[in-house]
C-alpha cells in the first residue's frame, strides 16, 4: 500500500482506463491524491493508446490531468539497454521496446517510483535490478 507521496507512471492500459474512467484507475487517483502523489506517462505511451478517431479527445483530457515525459536520449539508451537484457531472458521473443522506454521512464522519475501496469511479468522483467515497485491496475 502507497501511503506517502510516490511518482507513479502509468503504461498503455492504465493510461486508456483513465481516459476511459474505469473504476480500478479511479481507485489510482485517489491514492495520489490522497498521498500527494504525481501521475506521470511517457510521450511513447500516447503512441500505443492513441488511434486518431474520437477516442482520441479522452486521451488528451486524461494527458492534461498528468505529467507527460517525452523520450529522450538518456531514456532511449536506458531503454535499449532494458529491452537488450530482458530479451536473454525471456523463452518467447516480443518486441518490448515501447514498454522498455516506459520502464526506462520510470527508472529516470524521483524516487520512490511505481509502475502501474496490466503487464507485470514484462515490466518487472524490465526493471529488474532496479527500486521501480510494479503494482497491476
Amino acid at each position: 500500500m502507497i501511503v506517502r507521496p510516490q511518482s507513479i507512471l502509468l503504461d498503455a492500459e492504465a493510461l486508456s482506463a483513465l481516459a476511459l474512467g474505469e473504476r480500478r484507475m479511479q481507485a489510482w487517483t485517489e491514492v495520489a491524491r490522497r498521498t500527494d502523489s504525481s501521475l506521470y506517462a511517457s510521450t511513447a505511451t500516447l503512441a500505443e493508446v492513441a488511434d486518431g478517431t474520437q477516442r482520441d479527445a479522452r486521451i488528451r483530457h486524461a494527458a492534461k490531468a498528468i505529467r507527460l515525459i517525452d523520450v529522450d536520449d538518456v531514456i532511449g539508451f536506458r531503454a535499449g539497454a532494458m529491452r537488450a537484457s530482458a530479451a536473454k531472458q525471456r523463452r518467447k521473443a516480443r518486441d518490448l521496446t515501447v514498454d522498455a522506454l516506459v520502464a526506462a521512464t520510470a527508472a529516470g522519475l524521483p524516487e520512490p517510483r511505481v509502475v502501474v501496469t496490466a503487464d507485470v511479468p514484462d515490466m518487472e522483467l524490465l526493471l529488474q535490478g532496479t527500486d521501480v515497485k510494479v503494482l497491476p491496475i
